[in-house]
């Protein structure tokens, strides 16, 4: 069983655990809501869900009241980093960074979870070594889920392999952490940041996950199989679905997978030929095949495109391969449609 028992302070008090700390400063944050209401831009939301959804002062679904109060403690900490020689006082960038930078994105913490326009925490890291120093405080208006955050955490503590690559490529840098405000319009977006860089018991986290997956496995695993050969089963990761055209010419089904795609090249032919009648389309010129689907949420069959299923990726024994859907996948792909 997980007990916290360590005493904590924050922003000066001190409390018991981190569920105290917490009760004390959403507490502090209903009082304050009023006033914080009057900001442009507050989020729409009851008081309760504002504040069910916080975690303060680290982190607050709707703009935080304490930032000042961490920033007064930051710059405390900075005189005595540079006491210590972390810090030059007088610290200045004569030149940008310039050089190439180039990260894959297939790192645990960039895969962990997606949104738009994500960049991985090496890259961002090279910027913030080259331009801060160890005690400075770093502020992203537009963080998305907080990959700015992690950079600047990890500046304190990089792994061998990436802090050997760094500083191959600059040798005056000075590593440490460097502090983090982060926000974001969209609520979503904040709160995985929050969770990107707030710590938490690895173990107890690690034990929940598995419970988690154990149990949705044992529910939806159906889902995601596929038949890799003599009835053995790999894991789908994701699926290609194409396009269907009518022929203006014929009038038979194009898949546009099929006719427009080169997949030795990896290369979307912009002029494609129908199957049936060999006469040569573009997206334009083709006309949209349409399928009439119903919807029991609302309680009416409305019109949509009309896309299928061309490639599926999937795993095997920790490789990886990819393959045409079978017929057991179609059948698949339609009780996935009707559940």
């Amino acid at each position: 069983m997980y007990t916290e028992t360590k005493q904590i302070t924050v922003l000066g008090k001190t409390f018991n655990s981190e569920e105290e700390r917490r009760i004390y400063f959403r507490e502090e944050l209903r009082k304050q809501l009023p006033d914080l209401k009057k900001m442009e831009g507050f989020p729409i939301g009851d008081d309760d869900d504002i504040i069910n959804l916080s975690d303060p002062p680290y982190y607050t679904a709707c703009p935080n009241p304490w930032l000042n109060d961490f920033i007064v403690e930051w710059e405390e900490e900075k005189k005595q980093l540079e006491k210590v020689g972390r810090r030059e006082k007088d610290f200045e960038v004569d030149k940008p960074y310039a050089a190439d930078v180039s990260e894959g994105k297939n790192n645990p913490i960039y895969m962990a979870h997606s949104y738009h326009t994500k960049v991985p925490h090496p890259a961002i890291m090279r910027y913030i070594l080259h331009y801060t120093q160890p005690g400075d405080t770093v502020f992203d208006g537009f963080a998305g889920t907080g990959m700015t955050g992690v950079a600047a955490s990890i500046c304190g503590k990089p792994g061998t392999k990436l802090k050997h690559l760094i500083e191959s490529e600059n040798k005056k840098l000075k590593w440490g952490k460097r502090n983090y405000i982060g926000g974001d319009l969209s609520i979503i977006a904040s709160y995985i940041a929050y969770n990107y860089n707030n710590p938490i018991d690895g173990r107890k986290f690690i034990d929940q996950a598995n419970n988690l997956i154990n149990e949705l496995k044992k529910e939806f695993n159906w889902i995601y199989e596929t038949n890799h050969n003599n009835e053995l089963k790999g894991i789908v990761n994701y699926t290609v679905w194409s396009d269907v055209y009518i022929c203006s010419n014929c009038t038979e089904e194009i898949v546009f997978w099929d006719s427009a795609v080169q997949k030795d090249k990896g290369v979307v032919k912009s002029n494609f030929e129908c199957p049936h009648c060999k006469s040569l389309h573009t997206k334009k010129s083709a006309k949209d095949a349409l399928i009439t689907v119903y919807d029991k949420s609302r309680g009416e069959a409305f019109t949509k495109k009309k896309r299928i299923p061309v490639l599926l990726n999937y795993t095997f024994n920790g490789k990886r391969y990819n393959k045409t859907p079978d017929n057991e996948d179609k059948n698949n792909f339609q009780e996935v449609e009707n559940y």
